[in-house]
C-alpha cells in the first residue's frame, strides 16, 4: 500500500476572549511626544525614573507612557463591573486587534532608564550627546559608571569649588 502525504490544514488560532485576558484593563496609556528633542528625550527619562511606569512605542512609531494600574471595575473573573455603562475609550477596544490576539512584533518597550539611554545612544547619538552632560546621571553613562571613589572625588571637587567662591 502506497502512502500519500496529505496537506496539513492550518487552523486559525482561536481569539483570546477579554474575559480570559483583561490585560488592557491593567494599565493606562497616554500618548507622548517622540524623543526628537532634548526636552522630549528627558521627559521619557523622567517617566522611567518612576516605578510601575514604562514607555511603549507601537508598530506605527507612536510613543506612549503606560502606568500600571488595574481598573477598579475589573472583577476577579476579568469581567467589567460597569460594562453596560463603560466609558467611550473602553468601547473602542476590540479583542480582534488587541495585543493578545494581534501582537505587533516591531514594538519597543522601555522599563528602565538605562534601556532608553542605550537605545538613544545607538539610534540618536547626536541627541544623546546633547543631553548626556546635563541630564544623564553619571551612574547611567556608559564610560563612567559611578563608583565610590569617583563619587568621593566629585564631592571633593564640589567642596573645593565652594571654598573658592
Amino acid at each position: 500500500m502506497t502512502r500519500v502525504p496529505l496537506p496539513l490544514i492550518r487552523l486559525e488560532k482561536p481569539l483570546v476572549e477579554c474575559t480570559d485576558c483583561g490585560r488592557c484593563c491593567t494599565y493606562v496609556g497616554v500618548g507622548i511626544n517622540a524623543p526628537a528633542s532634548p526636552r522630549h528625550a528627558t521627559d521619557v527619562l523622567w517617566y522611567l525614573y518612576h516605578e510601575n511606569v514604562y514607555v511603549y512605542v507601537d508598530g506605527e512609531g507612536e510613543w506612549s507612557v503606560h502606568f500600571e494600574a488595574r481598573c477598579r471595575n475589573l472583577g476577579p473573573d476579568l469581567r467589567c463591573g460597569v460594562y453596560v455603562d463603560r466609558p467611550h475609550i473602553c468601547r473602542t477596544f476590540d479583542n480582534r486587534t488587541c495585543e493578545a490576539n494581534d501582537p505587533v512584533h516591531d514594538t519597543l518597550t522601555f522599563r528602565e532608564p538605562a534601556e532608553f539611554l542605550d537605545w538613544l545612544r545607538e539610534r540618536r547619538p547626536r541627541l544623546y550627546a546633547k543631553i548626556e552632560k546635563g541630564f544623564v546621571p553619571r551612574a547611567l553613562r556608559p564610560d563612567r559608571k559611578a563608583t565610590a571613589s569617583t563619587a568621593r572625588i566629585a564631592r571633593r571637587r564640589a567642596v573645593a569649588r565652594k571654598a573658592r567662591i
